[in-house]
């Protein structure tokens, strides 16, 4: 039976000059809500490198309450992030906009074009199809050679930048 002189003993530790001094002395009574959940702790506690299940549990309060006073910057980088998405959506309606003006821009040609050419008769109509086919398939390869173009001078412009 341990007597309150010995509990005194253990709690004191002695200098070199002789005098008692009393240890500082922190209770540890941790109640986990299962064994399991005690197991985790201890578990990652050795697996991260911590002395003892305490160290393990005062880092994760000092870490929560950190996080705790980053909520300021949280909210900024939350509305920095929701600012920029703004901007996005504005920038991908205009080049919506401007696809569409595309569109019927090119339409308006096409009407003006076909009101304009003149019908080749009849005995030529098959020999104007085929060179027809010829031009659309010659407008169709340079329309493709200036989009691989425009798309290289663009990658050219964007390493530059860099």
């Amino acid at each position: 039976m341990a007597t309150f002189a010995g509990n005194v003993a253990q709690m004191c530790h002695i200098w070199k000059s002789g005098q008692r001094m009393a240890k500082p002395r922190t209770e540890r009574s941790l109640l986990f809500p299962s064994e399991e959940f005690r197991d985790r702790v201890r578990n990652a506690a050795k697996d991260r490198g911590f002395r003892s299940e305490q160290a393990f549990i005062l880092a994760a309060c000092e870490n929560e309450l950190r996080r705790g006073e980053n909520t300021d910057a949280t909210t900024q980088f939350e509305a920095r992030v929701a600012a920029t998405l703004t901007n996005l959506a504005k920038q991908v309606q205009g080049l919506q906009t401007l696809a569409h003006a595309q569109v019927a821009l090119i339409d308006v040609f096409l009407k003006y074009v076909i009101t304009c050419v003149v019908e080749p008769p009849e005995d030529a109509l098959p020999a104007a199809r085929v060179r027809a086919r010829l031009r659309y398939e010659k407008l169709v390869r340079a329309a493709a050679e200036g989009i691989s173009n425009r798309n290289r001078d663009t990658l050219k412009g964007m390493v530059a930048d860099e």
